[in-house]
């Protein structure tokens, strides 16, 4: 942002667009999405009011122009969205420098008709400003479905789950501040809206505001540019218990940081509770003030440790439950096995098979899942080779790395060279040659009898399964 040159209440000129019709009703169509985007980030009621009747005129020279009828609207959208609705409006409008707001004094044959929208404007404001508080002007929209209900628990992500529990179940000070950090897409968001909707519903009276870190920061810019930081700092220390989501995108932020201090301070003083996210801990977070870091880090810190394959999976049933959808379990057993990255990038596997399926009706089995996801597959095979493989089968069953590739057919040896092959062919793209030249340049056949026998035996074999299963783990966590 700090790049972005914040300018405002300045009014269109009366410059003609040069601009072909087919370009601004493509621009019109961004505006539309950009408006959908907001939709999903603040109260519908305030989108509604505030954002709804923006309407596009042109975008020209890195500036976008936006008009509306209120005198009030406009206003507000300066004073309140700009920020939201530069940042949004820079995903499809660049290089974006600043917004221009007009007001349109309409010339329509009823204008009774639009002074009375007017008013009916005004009367919106002032009912809003009535009837909601700074916590719901300044309170992200919670997505209700991010529950404790639908949150998979599992041994990496069991303690900041078991922490977010104990603050809703005991609204206890134990934990202050509460402080959850982890990869991107691990689930921290998710607990945080589960944490919020929990203690809504615990604890009717209690002030609650769940923000991300950017929109403390720019609530702060916008009291600073109003000259309203008093006003600011008594809302903010008004609150019982404060969610912050994304800690490490104030790092650098001076001023903003030193305010947050202050803020966070007052509030552990008076005993309110805390509860922040960060992709990293405290410590790592980069230019961030010392002062804060021992701060953040004087409650308790959890972190989401990298999934397993068996809570991938959990995952991945719980999905596909969820959406009523069927898939075969050596499909489920495949994303599970290939998607380690994150859980937003499993979710978003499974949403593209079942998007294919959906759309072209083609079946859903492991091949078609395969191709789908070929350029996921294609970074995690650079990461999983044959060797590999072999060296955790060896030392998972005790033997020499040699055994991989001798000729040796004693059971204790043939059946772990199996589940060696078994597992090339689901975990890599190798073809069947390619894999029996690494097993002692065996035959294509042998690999191909090798792999159908471990699939037979594991539709009954508990033992196998559970060998299976710890081995992928294993090759994931290499």
């Amino acid at each position: 942002m700090s790049k972005i040159k914040l300018n405002y209440g300045l009014e269109l000129g009366n410059e003609k667009d040069i601009v072909n019709s087919d370009n601004l009703n493509d621009q019109i169509q961004k505006w539309e999405k950009i408006k959908i985007l907001i939709s999903k980030k603040i109260k519908e009621i305030f989108w509604k009011a505030w954002i709804k009747p923006l309407k596009f005129e042109k975008y020209e020279n890195e500036i976008l122009y936006l008009s509306t009828e209120s005198k009030v609207i406009c206003n507000r959208a300066e004073t309140q969205y700009y920020e939201t609705i530069l940042f949004y409006a820079s995903n499809f409008f660049e290089p974006i420098t600043k917004i221009k707001f007009k007001i349109i004094s309409s010339n329509s044959k009823n204008n009774s008709s639009i002074n009375y929208e007017k008013h009916n404007s005004i009367v919106t404001h002032n009912k809003l400003q009535n009837e909601l508080s700074f916590v719901d002007i300044v309170s992200m929209k919670i997505n209700n479905n991010l529950t404790f209900d639908n949150f998979v628990v599992g041994n990496s992500n069991h303690l900041p789950y078991a922490a977010s529990r104990r603050i809703c179940e005991k609204n206890s000070l134990a934990y202050n501040p509460l402080y959850i950090y982890g990869d991107v897409g691990m689930g921290k968001t998710h607990l945080l809206n589960a944490i919020a909707i929990d203690l809504k519903k615990n604890f009717l009276n209690l002030k609650i505001v769940l923000m991300s870190a950017e929109r403390f920061m720019y609530q702060f810019i916008k009291a600073i540019r109003l000259k309203d930081t008093i006003k600011f700092k008594e809302q903010f220390r008004s609150i019982d218990i404060l969610i912050i989501d994304d800690i490490q995108f104030i790092g650098g932020k001076g001023s903003t940081q030193e305010e947050f201090f202050y803020t966070f301070n007052d509030l552990i003083n008076q005993g309110k509770q805390i509860i922040i996210s960060s992709n990293r801990s405290p410590v790592e977070i980069l230019h961030l003030d010392e002062r804060l870091k021992s701060r953040l880090a004087g409650g308790l810190a959890v972190e989401f440790l990298p999934t397993n394959f068996e809570l991938r999976l959990n995952i991945l049933k719980k999905k596909t439950e969820a959406l009523n959808l069927i898939i075969p379990s050596d499909v489920l057993d495949f994303i599970a096995s290939n998607v380690v990255k994150n859980i937003r990038e499993l979710e978003g596997a499974l949403n593209r098979i079942r998007a294919n399926h959906e759309l072209t009706g083609k079946n859903i089995d492991l091949q078609n899942s395969k191709n789908l996801l070929s350029d996921i597959l294609s970074v995690n095979q650079k990461i999983i080779s044959i060797n590999i493989i072999q060296k955790k089968v060896s030392s998972y069953f005790n033997l020499q790395l040699s055994d991989m590739t001798s000729s040796r057919r004693s059971i204790n040896i043939a059946r772990p060279r199996q589940i060696a092959m078994f597992l090339c062919k689901a975990l890599t793209s190798f073809s069947y040659p390619e894999i029996g030249k690494a097993f002692g340049g065996k035959d294509h056949s042998t690999v191909i009898h090798a792999v159908k026998k471990i699939e037979i035996l594991l539709d009954d074999d508990q033992k196998l399964k559970k060998q299976i299963s710890d081995l992928k783990e294993s090759i994931f966590s290499h």
